[in-house]
C-alpha cells in the first residue's frame, strides 16, 4: 500500500514560498473560498462544520466535488456522492487532507485552522503534482 503524504507534496512545492501560506481559523471564510471545481484528497476534511459546509455547497451545486480517498474510507463519502460528487479510491494511506480549488487556492485543513496557499504559481504546481493520481484512481 502506498503512503501518499499530501503534506510532503505540499512542502516540496512550496518550500520557496513560506510567506505565501496563510492561516485562517474562520470556517465560514474558508468555505467562501470554495467555488467551481473542487478536489478533496484524504479521509477527513477539517471540522464537522466545515464538512457540512462542503456538503451543503455541493448540494446547492455551488461547487462540483471530486474526492480521492482510500478504499477503506470510501463509504464515508456516500453523503457527498449522493449530492453528485465523484468519489475515487486509490490504495494509499492518506496521512493528511488537502483541498484543491481549481484556479484558486490550496486548502490544508487542520483541527482548528486552515493553511491556505494562494500563490497561483505554487497552487498550479501542487495541482500538477496531484493530477497523476487521478490516472490510477478507481471510481467508487
Amino acid at each position: 500500500m502506498r503512503t501518499l503524504s499530501i503534506l510532503a507534496l505540499l512542502l516540496t512545492a512550496t518550500a520557496q514560498a513560506q510567506a505565501l501560506i496563510t492561516t485562517i481559523t474562520d470556517t465560514k471564510a474558508v468555505l467562501g473560498l470554495l467555488r467551481g471545481n473542487v478536489d478533496l484528497y484524504g479521509v477527513t476534511f477539517g471540522s464537522g462544520e466545515f464538512q457540512r459546509g462542503i456538503l451543503q455547497l455541493a448540494q446547492q451545486r455551488a461547487i462540483k466535488v471530486r474526492v480521492m480517498t482510500s478504499p477503506k474510507f470510501a463509504q464515508n463519502m456516500k453523503p457527498l456522492k449522493a449530492v453528485g460528487a465523484a468519489v475515487y479510491t486509490m490504495p494509499a494511506n492518506f496521512t493528511n487532507s488537502l483541498i484543491v480549488v481549481h484556479g484558486g487556492p490550496i486548502i490544508i485543513p487542520g483541527k482548528t485552522s486552515y493553511q491556505i496557499v494562494t500563490d497561483p504559481k505554487n497552487a498550479t504546481a501542487i495541482t500538477g503534482l496531484l493530477t497523476q493520481y487521478w490516472q490510477i484512481a478507481k471510481r467508487y
